[in-house]
Formats: structure tokens, C-alpha cells, sequence
């Protein structure tokens, strides 16, 4: 998905609220999602197969998990874990989704960016100076955006759950995905039917 206008922080956000137990449908060109209320207040991301890149933006340190996807300015890249007491990887991705150069996560952190940082890629000017930093923990590795403009994004797996408040971007549409209230929270009942959203 290219990083427009509409992909940058900081734009309008339209908001889709997910009714409890019920589902959002959000359609695009190329497919729609699926936006299912959980009963712990999370949503199920539901792609069509068809649908295209569904992108989750990462507003605090989210955790990577093996074979996770990101999108920085316009890098892709992918994290793998480390393994048998290997540090885990980051791998650039060219246009085909094959790997262009590995960084390995050595230290605790690793900082990207165009002009500043352990790696600097100046060719990408959607980079902010300093863009994202991969935090290694002994509980798991997670990846933190550094307020840059056009945010850091990971790829949406199908039926991944998301908490409620995330913004996720379907076909360059912002979408920030919340539940309701709990039934009885403040006398509010929000149960109905399906809403279907078109993504422009």
C-alpha cells in the first residue's frame, strides 16, 4: 500500500464502532473486512481473501511476532525470530517480497531512520530522521514508532485481535476500529446489526 496524505499521522480518522456481538463490514475495491467485537472489548480482523493489505499503525510498542510484516516510509520489511539461542532478524524486502539485506537485532535496541540511527537508509525520503526503534526484551521483541509523520505499520494477519482504539489503514482509508462500552456501562446498550462502511 503506498504512504499518502491519508496514511500519515495526524490526518481525519473515520470511525467505525463495532456494535457488541455484532460486526462491522468495511468494503473496498478489492474485497471487504470483516471487523468482529469480541467479548473482552477486542476486534477480530477478517479479511476477504481477495482484500488486499490490511495495516495495523503502531502508536506504542507492539510486539513482532516470526514472519510479521512492517511498513516504514516505504520499506517493507520482515522480522524473523531468533532461534536456538540466535538473535532474531530484520530483512529489507524489495518489490517481489524477497529479502534485499538482513540486520540482525544484536543489542537491546535498534533504531532506523533516513538520517539518524544503528541503520539509515537516506534514499527513503517517506523516513523520518529518526523513524522506529526494535526494542529486544527478554518477554518478546517490539517494535516502537519515534512520532514520525507517516507512521510505522504492521501487516494485519487474518483473525488477528486488536484492542480497541487501534487505527488500521484498509486501501489508504484511517480507520479507527473501537467497542462500545460493556452492556450496563452508563445505562448505554449499543447490540445491533451489522454496519457496512465502503473504503474510498
Amino acid at each position: 500500500m503506498p504512504m499518502t496524505k491519508t496514511t500519515r499521522r495526524g490526518t481525519r480518522l473515520d470511525r467505525v464502532v463495532v456494535p457488541q456481538n455484532g460486526a462491522s463490514i468495511v468494503a473496498g475495491c478489492g474485497g471487504a473486512v470483516t471487523l468482529r467485537a469480541l467479548a473482552d472489548g477486542g476486534v477480530r480482523v477478517e479479511p476477504d481473501l481477495g482484500m488486499g493489505t490490511v495495516l495495523l499503525r503502531v502508536d506504542e510498542p507492539t510486539e513482532l511476532y516470526d514472519g510479521d510484516v512492517l511498513r516504514a516510509g516505504t520499506l517493507w520489511l520482515s522480522f524473523h525470530a531468533g532461534h536456538d539461542g540466535r538473535p532474531g532478524r530484520l530483512h529489507l524486502l524489495d518489490a517481489k517480497g524477497r529479502v534485499e539485506l538482513g540486520i540482525t537485532l544484536r543489542g537491546p535496541t535498534l533504531s532506523l531512520g533516513r538520517e539518524a540511527g544503528d541503520v539509515v537508509m537516506p534514499w527513503d525520503e517517506a523516513l523520518a530522521e529518526l523513524h522506529l526503534q526494535v526494542l529486544v526484551r527478554k518477554s518478546g521483541t517490539f517494535v516502537q514508532d519515534l512520532a514520525s509523520a507517516s507512521g510505522t505499520w504492521v501487516v494485519v494477519r487474518r483473525g488477528e485481535v486488536l484492542p480497541s482504539g487501534s487505527v488500521i489503514a484498509i486501501e489508504g482509508r484511517l480507520l479507527r476500529v473501537s467497542t462500545p462500552p460493556r452492556r450496563g456501562a452508563r445505562g448505554v446498550d449499543y447490540d445491533g446489526p451489522t454496519k457496512v462502511f465502503v473504503a474510498a
